[in-house]
């Protein structure tokens, strides 16, 4: 038996990195898959394969979450192959993260909040309203950051979409109240996102090297997608059902140093 079997989850930009790490651990517990990207390349076939091989459904829904239109060709998609949708986890983002304020242009400004902010807002909305037309409630997960917490030279727009994330989370909670929909965060601090080979089935690929982080992380050690991932299980299950309306830090003591270093999290 596992946390989550049987629940039906949708998570977003999900082909690599932490939503693939994200993807797997889920099915790990029984759950139903949908990865969504707005690429569909290896990645995703393999990825696709190393859930089914877990005993689940895996679906695989290609569509830009940064619109309305976008997100519900998505969720059209997964209801159509799932029925119903217990879990959404947001976590879409493109790589160019981090910009200098006087290159920060409106063009830049909007594709970071559109993506980050205004999709996830808007997937959230479209999820819940499922949850409640189904009646068996859900929860609502959004890939927050430790850039959240603090202010570092050319990360003001990215900061500013995962601390409005912290806010958004807590209105969604009190909007849904006695719905049985959570809505939580979690903040990554310095997570290795390289890939295993694209043979291994593994969650986590090479860490970071512990010399290049030890003086800034507490615990000593950089973060890997299964850190993430595992809570996200925890919020995802009936382990983390009395959890609403937060931000869940996984920094490895990062924020609590209050000694912050940008050159890992690239």
């Amino acid at each position: 038996m596992g946390l989550l079997d049987g629940k039906k989850v949708l998570i977003t930009g999900a082909r690599k990195g932490i939503g693939r790490g994200i993807a797997i651990t889920l099915a790990n517990e029984g759950a139903d898959i949908g990865v969504n990207d707005i690429l569909d390349d290896e990645f995703v076939k393999k990825l696709l394969e190393i859930i089914s091989n877990r005993g689940v459904n895996a679906t695989f829904h290609k569509g830009d979450v940064s619109s309305i239109e976008g997100i519900n060709s998505v969720f059209d998609s997964f209801m159509e192959k799932h029925n119903q949708i217990d879990i959404l986890v947001n976590n879409a983002i493109f790589p160019d993260q981090q910009r200098t304020f006087f290159e920060t242009d409106e063009i830049y400004w909007d594709r970071m909040m559109n993506l980050s902010l205004k999709g996830y807002f808007f997937a959230s909305q479209r999820a819940a309203k499922e949850m409640i037309t189904s009646g068996t409630g859900g929860r609502i997960i959004c890939l927050s950051s430790v850039h959240s917490y603090v202010a570092m030279p050319n990360w003001t727009a990215y900061g500013t979409a995962k601390m409005a994330l912290r806010r958004m989370v807590k209105g969604i909670a009190a909007d849904l109240a006695g719905k049985n929909i959570t809505a939580n965060c979690i903040a990554p601090g310095a997570i290795s996102n390289k890939l295993p080979d694209i043979e291994d089935d593994s969650i986590d690929g090479p860490p970071h090297n512990p010399d290049d982080v030890k003086d800034f992380v507490p615990s000593g050690k950089g973060g890997l997608p299964s850190d993430i991932a595992n809570a996200v299980l925890y919020l995802s299950s009936d382990l983390g059902q009395y959890v609403n309306g937060e931000t869940l830090l996984v920094d490895g003591g990062m924020i609590a140093s209050k000694k912050i270093d940008d050159r890992i999290l690239n």
